[in-house]
């Protein structure tokens, strides 16, 4: 039988279209998803990212405007943060002249581009891994565009999709090419955006070595280095090797306490997203034993890595928020979504090999497109239906925080200090100086007594401390511990809307302040 180079050329122009069509789908949603996270605050659209990524804003304005990686201006450098790279890309955006109201749907807009770059790098991963398969590549990116809790951390202003994307894109080249400059390169930044990319990044060069040792020898010095580089600048910049956030959320609990609750947390929340994915790849490489290779292990390894890496730092904060796997294993999602992909391909050639009849052999409609919808109502058809009917996750307390802090700021003066215990938004819209009153920000809280059972970033206040010796002008937010310890204080008075200030400040226009905001 002979083929025309028609009959070669049709199906791969075939499958460039869907990509092609499945990026400006993407892209449009992605687009309905930001907007849909807009609101109105006296006749002006704002724009907020969730209020971890708040607290990194706060610090890339007061960088770009020269005062330093501080929390406070005038204050000592301080790391409330984890994500360097990240937290210089969001200083870049603060040189220029961008309304405060709009400068989070130009990171938002970012997320979006790195989300379409990836969903290319997936396609690209599972066609060099798979090159005579029609579903691999279709399979891999289609879940991945509409996996929520990638599609959710990053629109929402987190560098999960850069650190997922300089990753995958480092995996591309080490199977496809020996470009070992640039994959050096784009591993370091990985570990600049967030140092914990080093698990990742580790993966990556111990799969050099077994393919050729002399091609993982600069990449292994890339990242000892820009390792080490990091480490160096934050004890010199900063005092400390590791982020105040670090102590925040480690310290002051057993590593067991910690590896308990990540074990929790994992099962109630991040099985639904990974257990299928995972099952089903795991048979498939024992079945197939033609795919135990190393593109399979590396690909399993980092999933598994990023899974464990979450277990051992106790979890997140917002898996009950978001009712899926937290943005750690959000890392790893990627990988196993290849790998699934890559064994539910050869699987389907089996069984169009076997049957040629099969309906799944139509030549209407490529059956990954139904697998990868039916997969995706598996992992994460719950959490897009509660998003349809509610929004975005936290969505409703951004908005209320970002309300809140432009209504201090008018209320206010800006010699004002204020004491949040979440410590984005307020802080940000405020432009006040603040208290940090869970330690986020604040290694004399960061390094203390933790209190109550291990909750990732909620276990650590000194209110003595806090409010007693450092006396900020107003209370913002509440914290269920805060009540009690307020009731002994007479020198603050609660205001109807729930604010706290001090009786005797000057700086405060009670009467405004005092008023409803949300």
């Amino acid at each position: 039988m002979r083929f025309s180079r028609h009959d070669i050329l049709a199906p791969m122009k075939t499958e460039q279209r869907y990509l092609r069509l499945l990026l400006a789908v993407t892209a449009l949603f992605y687009l309905a998803f930001i907007i849909g996270t807009s609101f109105i605050i006296n006749g002006e659209r704002y724009f907020t990212l969730v209020d971890d990524a708040m607290i990194s804003m706060r610090y890339a304005q007061h960088l770009a405007q020269g005062h330093g990686f501080v929390w406070n201006i005038g204050e000592k450098p301080v790391e409330g943060f984890t994500n360097l790279g990240w937290t210089l890309y969001l200083a870049f955006l603060h040189l220029f002249p961008i309304p405060t109201s709009k400068i989070s749907l130009v990171v938002m807009l970012t997320s979006l581009a790195i989300l379409l770059a990836n969903i290319y790098i997936i396609y690209r991963i599972a066609e060099t891994l798979l090159p005579d398969s029609k579903n691999a590549p279709i399979l891999a990116a289609t879940i991945t565009a509409f996996y929520f809790p990638l599609v959710f951390w990053s629109l929402r202003g987190m560098e999960v999709g850069l650190l997922i994307l300089l990753i995958s894109f480092s995996f591309l080249l080490a199977i496809s090419s020996n470009k070992t400059i640039l994959i050096s390169i784009i591993l370091a930044l990985a570990i600049l955006v967030r140092i914990d990319a080093l698990i990742s990044a580790t993966l990556i060069v111990l799969y050099l070595f077994t393919k050729d040792k002399r091609s993982a020898i600069i990449p292994a010095i890339s990242i000892i280095v820009t390792t080490f580089a990091i480490l160096w600048f934050q004890q010199i910049y900063f005092g400390d090797f590791l982020p105040t956030t670090y102590y925040q959320k480690v310290t002051g609990f057993s590593t067991l306490e910690r590896i308990r609750h990540g074990i929790l947390v994992f099962n109630q929340f991040a099985t639904r997203d990974t257990l299928f994915l995972f099952l089903f790849s795991l048979a498939g490489i024992f079945y197939y034993k033609l795919q135990r290779n190393r593109e399979a292990l590396l690909l399993l390894g980092i999933f598994l890595a990023q899974c464990a890496y979450s277990i051992y730092v106790g979890g997140d904060y917002a898996e009950p928020e978001t009712n899926a796997a937290n943005r750690f294993i959000t890392q790893g999602m990627p990988a196993l979504i290849i790998l699934f992909s890559w064994m539910t391909s050869r699987i389907l050639s089996d069984l169009k090999n076997g049957q040629p009849q099969l309906a799944l052999s139509s030549p209407k409609m490529n059956p990954a497109i139904p697998l990868a919808l039916i997969t995706l109502l598996i992992i994460s058809g719950e959490a897009w239906f509660t998003y349809s009917i509610d929004n975005a996750p936290l969505l409703k307390a951004d908005i209320r925080r970002v309300k809140l802090g432009l209504h201090i700021a008018e209320h206010t003066s800006p010699k004002a200090v204020i004491a949040v215990h979440a410590a984005g938004q307020i802080p940000y819209y405020s432009q006040r100086t603040t208290i940090d009153l869970l330690g986020l920000n604040d290694p004399v809280v960061a390094k203390g007594p933790s209190h109550g059972e291990f909750y990732p970033g909620h276990n650590k206040w000194d209110y003595e401390y806090s409010i007693d010796q450092l006396q900020p002008d107003v209370i913002a937010d509440n914290f269920a511990p805060l009540s009690d310890f307020m009731r002994k204080n007479d020198k603050y008075q609660s205001l109807e809307n729930g604010i706290y200030i001090r009786k005797d400040s000057t700086l405060i226009d009670t009467n405004g302040l005092s008023k409803e905001y949300r």
